[in-house]
């Protein structure tokens, strides 16, 4: 009696289901705390400014113009005259 062995392995039968894809592994979202609060831009701007931060710095930082942060901080215009 003589056995064939094939040259290339097979690891499922022929008539095995093919196996179910592993899960995909879901990144857990970060928990907000109770106590977070979302700022408004008013609220930003003030925040900013009170931790030394000049206009320039904080319209560049919120992406506002610098006579909005002036306007919000009270701030006159200069007339250039």
């Amino acid at each position: 009696m003589s056995i064939s062995i094939s040259p290339i392995a097979s690891t499922h039968p022929a008539n095995a289901p093919a196996p179910a894809p592993a899960p995909t592994k879901q990144t857990p979202q970060p928990q907000i705390s109770a106590d977070t609060v979302a700022l408004s831009q008013s609220a930003q701007i003030i925040q900013l400014n009170l931790q030394g931060q000049q206009p320039q710095q904080i319209a560049v930082k919120l992406g506002i113009s610098v006579s909005t942060v002036d306007s919000e901080l009270g701030i006159a215009a200069s007339t250039g005259s």
